[in-house]
């Protein structure tokens, strides 16, 4: 019996273009409950590039193939960090919706996994927005990164956990608030734990992002403004 993979390599290997559009669009119907999510498969994901450039799809699923493609080329992060900002504010307001796709949409073309969607609202003294929980893979260290935006009070809450694939707590990772025009305005390293726990960072209004250190290695979080 074939697997996906030999069915994939197949529609690939199309003795013409329109073939292979027409071999893909089978193959999705056939597998319709087994496909794999966008960013999952790298040989799918490939394929429904190489299918679409000869195929006419939908509104949804262009928005899909965009943003898969945007990843596999690095086009689509570099046109969401330069363009693409957060207002946080945006996300107590009527376009809350828009602004939680649009957050959530920023951090995957950054290579962030959506653990906990943003937008949660709770009372913690005063009211705080969560901008969700999300993670990224740094060499050997498991990166999660909670951010809270109290609002009215001008300051962050930033949770950050570094563990290694034994989930072992790793220490010396570093966490840094940078504000676009100001640099770094916190800063402070994950304990023996692997945490850091920064419950009220006073930033004021500007633009910022999380930016995390592991080794040689760094992630930054798409900016947004205070």
């Amino acid at each position: 019996m074939k697997t996906l993979k030999d069915e994939l390599a197949k529609v690939l290997n199309a003795k013409d273009e329109m073939s292979a559009a027409d071999a893909f669009q089978k193959f999705c119907q056939k597998n319709a409950g087994s496909l794999p999510l966008p960013g999952e498969d790298s040989q799918f994901d490939q394929v429904m590039w190489a299918a679409s450039e000869f195929a006419t799809l939908s509104l949804n699923d262009n928005k899909i193939l965009k943003r898969v493609t945007g990843r596999m080329l690095g086009e689509q992060a570099v046109d969401v960090v330069n363009v693409g900002v957060l207002k946080l504010r945006d996300l107590v307001g009527q376009g809350k919706e828009a602004a939680i796709n649009t957050w959530q949409d920023m951090l995957a073309a950054m290579s962030w996994q959506q653990m906990v969607p943003a937008g949660a609202l709770r009372g913690v003294g005063t009211q705080m927005v969560s901008l969700g929980t999300f993670q990224q893979q740094l060499d050997a260290a498991n990166i999660q990164v909670n951010i809270g935006w109290l609002v009215d009070k001008e300051n962050l809450r930033v949770l950050l956990q570094a563990k290694d694939a034994d989930e072992q707590g790793i220490s010396d990772v570093e966490l840094r608030i940078n504000e676009e025009s100001r640099g770094v305005v916190f800063t402070r390293k994950t304990n023996d734990d692997g945490a850091v726990v920064a419950p009220q960072v006073h930033v004021g209004p500007g633009k910022y992002q999380i930016v995390v250190i592991c080794g040689d290695k760094t992630a930054e979080t798409p900016y947004f403004v205070v």
